[in-house]
């Protein structure tokens, strides 16, 4: 009782075209690593940038308020 296996062959042969080989795929990550590190950085320096101008501010209005409590003596 022999069965033909008629389908393995042909499943063989039209995946002979391979992928992307090891360097292509290197390089993909090593671009998307790349871009999500420069949009990161972009965000964090956004965030620190906000961060002491809103620091500097509550400076001022803390130097502004010791100035008029130094007045009233």
């Amino acid at each position: 009782m022999a069965t033909a296996r008629f389908l393995s062959t042909t499943a063989s042969s039209s995946s002979s075209g391979g992928g992307a080989g090891l360097f292509a795929r290197l390089g993909s990550f090593l671009v998307g690593a790349g871009l999500t590190a420069l949009a990161t950085e972009v965000y964090i320096f956004k965030e620190v940038r906000e961060g002491n101008l809103e620091m500097l501010k509550k400076q001022r209005e803390l130097e502004k308020r010791i100035a008029a409590l130094e007045k009233k003596k």
